[in-house]
């Protein structure tokens, strides 16, 4: 500020001109003559001191308020920054939130599939093992089925056979009248026999 002041002083000075204090009649620096008495000259120099004085300290109450609207600024800048970063601390906080909800939701999804899955299969298991079961059971019976008509036509065609062999040996006549008897019942009782399984 003080070099700001003396810059002042020395160009008024240049331009009221530095004239001899004894002489009224002091030419200027332009090739005028001055026409005002000294006090004038002085009051005049005064007066632009002065106004230098005012003109410095307009700018120093400017610059002050510079300052101070420069310090606000930055004030607001920092209180906007810190806003700025509360909000983006809530944002954070908000995303993890629903990226944990996200996570919660598709890992219980996960579990519900998966005990679709073993229900399906557990279903499917007993099925399986119902309806294998119940055809075995099936495929036995129909087997034994199969094994019991086989043998009785084994049994019928034995008797049948036994019974020709009877006959031819009655027809041959080499038998006595007692072995004829005892064969006829044997026959008659195995004829029987074969009428009742026919039956």
């Amino acid at each position: 500020m003080k070099k700001v002041l003396s810059g002042a002083i020395t160009a008024l000075l240049l331009l009221t001109g530095c004239g001899d204090n004894t002489s009224q009649k002091q030419p200027y620096l332009m090739g005028q003559k001055s026409t005002t008495p000294y006090a004038a000259q002085i009051k005049q120099h005064s007066e632009k001191i002065e106004t230098a004085k005012i003109e410095a300290e307009a700018q120093k109450e400017i610059a002050l308020i510079n300052k101070e609207r420069d310090i606000e600024v930055q004030k607001l800048i920092s209180s906007t920054d810190v806003a700025k970063a509360g909000i983006n601390k809530e944002v954070a906080i908000e995303e993890a939130a629903v990226k944990k909800n996200a996570i919660e939701k598709e890992h219980e999804y996960g579990i519900n599939v998966l005990w679709l899955i073993g229900g399906a299969l557990g279903l499917l298991f007993i099925f399986l093992f119902y309806y294998t079961g119940k055809n075995r059971k099936e495929r036995l019976k129909k087997h034994e089925d199969e094994l019991m008509t086989k043998l009785r036509l084994q049994e019928q065609e034995m008797k049948m056979k036994m019974a020709e062999k009877m006959l031819d040996s009655i027809t041959s006549g080499k038998l006595s009248p007692e072995q004829e008897t005892r064969l006829i019942e044997a026959l008659e009782q195995t004829t029987t026999k074969l009428i009742e399984h026919k039956k």
